[in-house]
């Protein structure tokens, strides 16, 4: 266990917290995925895409960012950024100055853009106030507002940025745990979400515990692909893998679970670093003056 997850360990009533944020976390990660593929279709380019924009929009002297620093941010492999980046140069959405890539202004001016911006801000908002929920937050429910049509504020744009930048971090974390297979990664999460979801969504009390298996309902590879946006010949693949790994089993003809125990186990290896994500996020709106 890293010294990070020790000392956050140590902080009182983190251990009632963890499950609870996992949770919710994995909901604002699932729903925030999505508005990756509304940037680019391709999951990978819109992880470059937004890492650029989330760069350029929250430094205080915006640069151009090397595909070698690129690779490290997202813990890709060199070359499969490379290739990603090209195409994104061959289709406009990037350009190459000062050894590195931009994203124009008359990208980040552009409606995928923006909608993107508005979707994270609104799924952000659900967030805080989930968290708020489940006890680590204290977000004003008077917060809760619809975003306006026109131009962001500068609070609005600062909870924008703050969830674009714990998506990024969440895709990271996610890619690390399942040894640099994303998709996996959110095909299981997904499950697990689904299994619980019943449950859940509708008491506070019922997140700080791992439901036992008569408790959840399996989830159909298919849910799971339209839930994801993704194909169902890529979701059956990654559900039939999980399966043989052990980490999900199958329930009939009803669909998929994810055991209890296996449950429990991926919250205690991941549930810390997850916490202290969220735990930095928090962190970042207070010092920029938003109120959770």
């Amino acid at each position: 266990m890293s010294r990070t997850a020790v000392a956050i360990r140590e902080i009182p009533d983190v251990e009632r917290h963890l499950r609870p944020v996992s949770r919710v976390s994995t909901e604002y990660f699932l729903r925030s995925f999505d508005s990756l593929t509304r940037v680019q279709e391709d999951a990978i380019d819109g992880v470059i895409l937004v890492t650029l924009l989330h760069a350029q929009m929250t430094a205080p002297h915006p640069r151009s960012i090397s595909i070698r620093e690129l690779s490290r941010r997202l813990g890709l492999p060199y070359e499969t950024v490379r290739r990603h980046a090209q195409g994104l140069v061959r289709g406009g959405q990037c350009s190459r100055a000062s050894g590195g890539l931009v994203v124009p202004g008359s990208v980040q001016r552009t409606r995928c853009v923006t909608v993107f911006l508005r979707t994270i801000y609104v799924n952000t908002i659900r967030f805080l106030v989930d968290l708020t929920r489940v006890g680590v937050a204290a977000f004003p429910s008077a917060s809760r507002r619809a975003l306006p049509s026109g131009r962001f504020t500068k609070e609005q744009m600062t909870i924008a940025l703050a969830g674009a930048g714990l998506l990024l971090a969440g895709v990271r974390l996610s890619r690390d745990f399942w040894k640099g297979d994303l998709t996996k990664g959110l095909v299981f999460n997904a499950i697990w979400t689904a299994n619980v979801k019943h449950v859940t969504n509708t008491s506070r009390a019922a997140t700080a515990s791992v439901l036992a298996d008569d408790q959840r309902l399996a989830v159909s590879a298919l849910g799971i692909s339209r839930s994801l946006r993704l194909p169902y010949e890529t979701v059956r693949r990654h559900a039939d893998a999980l399966v043989r790994e052990g980490f999900c089993v199958r329930a009939g003809r009803q669909g998929i679970l994810v055991p209890a125990s296996t449950h429990r186990q991926r919250t205690e290896s991941g549930g810390v670093d997850t916490y202290r994500l969220v735990m930095e996020f928090l962190a970042e709106l207070r010092n920029a003056g938003v109120e959770v």
